[in-house]
């Protein structure tokens, strides 16, 4: 019981789900590499999510190196 306390299960933030996608999407080369990633708008919309959560998503993957940001 003490287990179940200390390490509570939790569900996934939207952050971590538009991650996710974006992750398997890079995995299965749907992403290859150099490609453009989609709009933050056309992400969002796409996920049923606010620009902020993709926004973030798209930061917390620049800074783990999984993506590079470019002027486009």
């Amino acid at each position: 019981m003490l287990d179940r306390l200390s390490s509570p299960e939790r569900a996934p933030t939207r952050v971590g789900v538009v991650m996710a996608s974006l992750r398997a999407r890079m995995d299965s080369r749907a992403l290859a590499p150099g490609a453009r990633l989609p709009s933050v708008r056309a992400l969002a919309a796409s996920m049923t999510v606010s620009k902020s959560t993709v926004v973030e998503a798209y930061d917390r993957l620049i800074a783990e190196g999984a993506v590079v940001a470019r002027r486009g």
